[in-house]
């Protein structure tokens, strides 16, 4: 059975960054994988830029292939992007923009309602003011489960991607977790992985940080601004 993960968050969470690193650690692995971007918000920072990038690593990339649309103008989608699932048969990752429809962007996807096994996560970034707290975090999961209240359209788990770009410190990425850890008791949604640049490595010896994986990102979406 296939696996369809869907990566969901506010503004500059980072989920796109984490949407495609998996992406990658699937073609590392020698698996085939297809990466959709469904950001009809944000053409202007999502993954079309690097396009070519991605493809070069063997990913499958459905997007669109244009810019039109800046902020919550929103934009079209493609025949290809409404009937990713339906045309391929590997895992797929979709990357959903943020804004006012949160995750009932996925209904315009033919087939969504049979798939099986989906992951959503929601990625959160606590320097971001939409989720700086624990209030926040849960006014903004209500908010992003959109309006259509489908038995799958629930978040399934929580990454902890507190950063401040190249400010970011070892103190943010922990304050930042133990704040979404404070949601995942409310909330019974687990924490499933701690996103943290690769440079950080040596700061985060262990695969773990209390109990939780932690996942290395190498950063591309800085060569994504057009």
């Amino acid at each position: 059975m296939r696996k369809v993960t869907i990566y969901t968050g506010a503004y500059a969470s980072g989920k796109s960054e984490n949407a495609l690193n998996e992406a990658i650690n699937y073609i590392n692995n020698k698996k085939n994988i297809t990466l959709v971007d469904l950001d009809t918000v944000e053409p202007a920072y999502c993954l079309r830029p690097i396009e070519k990038k991605l493809k070069n690593y063997g990913i499958n990339v459905v997007l669109q292939s244009d810019y039109f649309g800046l902020g919550e103008a929103g934009s079209y989608v493609t025949n290809e992007q409404i009937n990713c699932l339906i045309k391929n048969k590997d895992d797929i990752i979709i990357d959903v923009g943020y804004g006012v429809t949160g995750l009932d962007t996925l209904d315009i996807l033919n087939g969504i309602d049979e798939e099986k096994n989906i992951e959503i996560y929601l990625v959160i970034n606590t320097s971001k003011f939409e989720t700086r707290d624990k209030d926040s975090i849960l006014e903004y999961i209500e908010f992003n489960s959109g309006e259509n209240k489908k038995p799958w359209k629930k978040i399934t788990g929580l990454i902890s991607n507190t950063h401040l770009g190249n400010e970011t410190t070892q103190d943010d990425i922990i304050r930042g977790y133990n704040i979404i850890k404070e949601v995942s008791i409310e909330t019974s949604i687990p924490v499933v992985s701690i996103s943290v640049d690769k440079k950080f490595k040596e700061n985060f010896p262990s695969t773990l940080y209390d109990s939780i994986p932690i996942k290395f990102l190498d950063r591309h979406m800085p060569e994504a601004l057009w």
